[in-house]
């Protein structure tokens, strides 16, 4: 059954707060490896990407409407733009909420694209994200024809490049700090069912990795990272060994592409702002 395009405009109020707790945001640093010192210690501030935590209540409310139609068992995600407005501490209570802002369809499948706005106990904004998820058409769909065209990333000065290994139980210890508990990231039946190749990373946990590399860059200030989007262009299994690659000029903004063992890109279309 097809998305219902009715649905755009809808707008969802997460249903109670989200209060930041030190050992949830330390564990969600551990679960992407983090091993930034700005997320321990007394003074410590939460991951910027912990945002996909405290506003995940706000992302699932859409998703769970009824009149929607989602098929959870083709949902993917297929892009995720997080703009960093106001650091995020321990103790914080943050109230997100979301609307659907577009739905497409194409021959491959349908795209939705979920804005999120996230404020604290003080009514700041602390994070505007948009979620573009794609729920895969039950065909496979028509083909491009001829060769592809050149990245233009390529052409890019490079900035610099790290390697980023996937531990074998990843996307079970990130299902647990971030609360997306898909079981296509967890079960390989479930996965199977789903026609993918085995259980697969989440996608914001891939994003986490280029978000933790970005910060390393900058001399681990999370603060002067100010906005990262990205494009999931292919799935990433257990025990990959990802290549991140930055490039641009050193005032930004700075274009990312992340790569497997195979060479095969898995996130491109990076792009950070960066302070």
């Amino acid at each position: 059954m097809a998305l219902n395009k009715d649905c755009i405009g809808r707008t969802y109020a997460e249903n109670s707060p989200f209060e930041v707790k030190a050992d949830a945001a330390q564990a969600y640093a551990d679960a992407t490896n983090a091993g930034i010192a700005a997320y321990s210690g007394d003074d410590a501030v939460a991951p910027p990407m912990y945002g996909v935590a405290y506003s995940f209540g706000a992302l699932g409310a859409p998703l769970g409407d009824g009149d929607l139609n989602v098929d959870f068992m083709r949902l993917v995600h297929g892009e995720q733009k997080m703009e960093f407005v106001q650091a995020v501490k321990p103790g914080d209570v943050i109230s997100s909420e979301s609307s659907i802002a577009r739905i497409d369809t194409k021959d491959s499948g349908e795209l939705i694209d979920v804005d999120i706005v996230s404020k604290n106990q003080n009514g700041d904004v602390v994070l505007r994200a948009t979620s573009g998820l794609f729920i895969r058409a039950s065909g496979k769909g028509k083909k491009g024809n001829g060769d592809a065209p050149k990245d233009p990333f390529d052409d890019l000065p490079p900035l610099f490049s790290v390697e980023q290994s996937v531990d074998d139980d990843q996307s079970v210890r990130y299902a647990d700090a971030s609360g997306d508990h898909n079981p296509i990231h967890t079960d390989k039946d479930v996965a199977a069912l789903a026609g993918l190749p085995g259980v697969i990373l989440h996608g914001l946990c891939t994003m986490a990795f280029v978000h933790n590399a970005l910060v390393r860059k900058l001399d681990g200030d999370p603060s002067r990272l100010q906005q990262l989007s990205v494009r999931f262009s292919r799935p990433v299994l257990m025990g990959d060994v990802l290549t991140i690659d930055v490039r641009g000029d050193e005032a930004g903004p700075w274009h990312i592409k992340v790569t497997n063992q195979d060479g095969v890109a898995v996130l491109k279309n990076g792009e950070a702002i960066v302070g």
